[in-house]
């Protein structure tokens, strides 16, 4: 999962400088459709992150700009507290209210993930019908790959480029006539600048990280955010253990084809100390009680030393306190020395990308794995079998063949991790992969790709075989993660029902889920949780023939 921020900036007309800008809203945007939430009658846990990019804009502009007030609205947090209080959301009308009750002289709206893209743009949009006088800037990884879009321009005046602490914060100083020039900025809307040439084609990312503050933790009711949703690592941690995430370096080392965090972040990696990484565990577990931290780093494992110095200091520290990496370690990097640490440091889960079973599709990826150099290591990770592996795959790289692919199930079978995740290949902006097609490709259109992978838009699939593939990667799915879970066939029952638990509790009608759950809770002892299962199972097969028909393909036996 990476880190970027959409900011979208609302100011008062530029002439008017008797109302410079003394207030700033930073509002996260929604990462699901407010109609999902409206009509999801359950009591379903989504996903919540703290939106650390505009947290660390929020600190910026609280050192630099003293005379400056800011406040961070989570729109996505805020959302999610509205579905469990049985309240209609309405993304809209959530932010003219609390437009109306702070009154900003500018607004920042940060989209994480290319999937809150389209809530983005809605809300840009209402806040300039609703707030005629009003400047927006888009900013963050997806943005930045499609500045120039008519898709982009149509609600952003402005585009903020890749990292935005200096060049958000630069803006502001501009409008404000404190300073005469913009780095790393796209101007779209040309008569709001005071002259051509006060754009400068430079870029100001952070080079050294320590010099710019730690995430505004204060800004947001961090200590409850686990009360409304959960994060990637939730079934390595109790429900009632407050979470939160830590970014302690920037970019990666790898160069993958169809990855955005180069192009992105820049070559290479610039981190935190271990020093500074350390005293924010400090402040999120002294100051915020917070007992499980997610950290969101592309690359975390990328320094032996940095690494080693950081897990002594957690494990010194002797604090009630788990850790994971959901966005995933190089597995390269992985050491028996660095693993025994992991574990006594308090790590529960981590991820790693292998994505694919073939090494001719592994080198058109410019992935750095090799098939052989994982077989060394996965013996080392079952040795330390306290931590939970997610393992990544991605089916459909161009190029790729039907038996290419079969590599790719047969090693997550092979592995026997504790979850694989099956994706098929959509590539993202300004991306070597995405410029590459669209170069090539006359039928890609990348106005057309859904970026929140509920449908195959834009996914790199042979039409004629689509719905093949489709089935192909979750029928594998079902016998990969479910029929044949390792865990639950003796090597760790309590984790494999963990797993099921989570399943159902977001997709009730899963029959596979429910089958599992009956046999992990038999072996358990569970009788009435047995049967409440073998219940649910039975009555989806009753009303679902698709269900029926896979128990059927896969040869999965029905508990009774």
């Amino acid at each position: 999962r990476k880190l970027s921020n959409i900011l979208i900036v609302v100011y008062k007309e530029k002439n008017d400088l008797e109302n410079m800008i003394s207030r700033i809203l930073l509002i996260n945007s929604p990462r699901i459709s407010s109609d999902v939430l409206n009509a999801d009658t359950s009591s379903t846990y989504y996903e919540v992150y703290p939106p650390l990019g505009i947290l660390y804009i929020s600190s910026m502009i609280k050192r630099e700009l003293q005379n400056v007030e800011v406040q961070v609205f989570d729109l996505h947090f805020e959302g999610i507290k509205y579905f469990h209080n049985r309240k209609k959301v309405d993304w809209i009308k959530l932010c003219k209210k609390r437009i109306e009750e702070f009154q900003p002289d500018l607004i920042g709206i940060s989209v994480i993930f290319g999937a809150s893209f389209s809530y983005a743009k809605s809300v840009g949009i209402a806040i300039k019908e609703l707030f005629p006088k009003v400047v927006t800037v888009g900013g963050g990884v997806h943005i930045t790959g499609i500045a120039n879009d008519e898709d982009v321009s149509v609600f952003c005046d402005f585009v903020s480029l890749f990292e935005s602490e200096y060049h958000f914060l630069g803006l502001i100083k501009y409008l404000n006539n404190q300073q005469n020039y913009l780095k790393g900025i796209v101007v779209n809307n040309e008569s709001l600048i005071r002259n051509k040439g006060d754009v400068l084609p430079d870029i100001e990312r952070p080079e050294r990280l320590d010099d710019i503050p730690a995430p505004d933790f204060g800004a947001v009711d961090l200590g409850n955010y686990y009360k409304y949703g959960i994060l990637s690592a939730e079934q390595t941690t109790s429900r009632d253990i407050p979470k939160a995430t830590m970014l302690t370096s920037r970019g990666c080392v790898g160069n993958c084809k169809f990855c955005s965090v180069r192009s992105f972040n820049g070559i290479m990696v610039r981190a935190h100390s271990p020093e500074r990484v350390l005293n924010e565990i400090d402040t999120l577990y002294n100051e915020f009680g917070i007992g499980h931290i997610d950290f969101v780093d592309d690359d975390f494992t990328h320094n032996r030393k940095r690494i080693n110095a950081i897990l002594d200091g957690l494990i010194e520290r002797h604090y009630l306190l788990t850790w994971s990496l959901a966005n995933g370690v190089r597995v390269g990097t992985l050491t028996e020395e660095i693993l025994d640490k992991m574990v006594k440091s308090g790590c529960t889960y981590f991820s790693i990308g292998i994505e694919s079973g073939n090494q001719n599709i592994l080198k058109e990826m410019r992935k750095p794995l090799t098939i052989e150099l994982l077989r060394r290591k996965i013996p080392l990770l079952h040795k330390y079998n306290e931590i939970y592996y997610r393992a990544n795959f991605m089916v459909g790289f161009p190029g790729e063949t039907l038996e290419q692919m079969e590599n790719t199930f047969s090693l997550a079978e092979e592995i026997a991790l504790d979850w694989s995740v099956f994706s098929i290949c959509t590539p993202l902006p300004d991306t070597d992969l995405y410029n590459e097609i669209l170069k090539n490709s006359s039928d890609f259109n990348s106005g057309m790709t859904d970026y929140s992978f509920a449908s195959s838009k834009g996914m790199l699939v042979d039409k004629e075989k689509e719905d093949y593939i489709f089935d192909l990667v979750y029928t594998n799915n079902l016998k990969i993660n479910f029929k044949n879970n390792i865990n639950l066939k003796g090597r760790n029952i309590e984790r494999a029902v963990k797993d099921f638990e989570r399943v159902v509790k977001i997709a009730k009608d899963h029959a596979f889920a429910w089958n599992c759950l009956a046999k992990g809770y038999k072996a358990l002892c569970m009788s009435e949780k047995e049967e409440g299962a073998v219940k649910e199972t039975n009555k989806i097969i009753e009303k679902n023939p698709y269900w029926r028909k896979k128990f059927e393909e896969i040869d999965f036996a029905i508990e009774n």
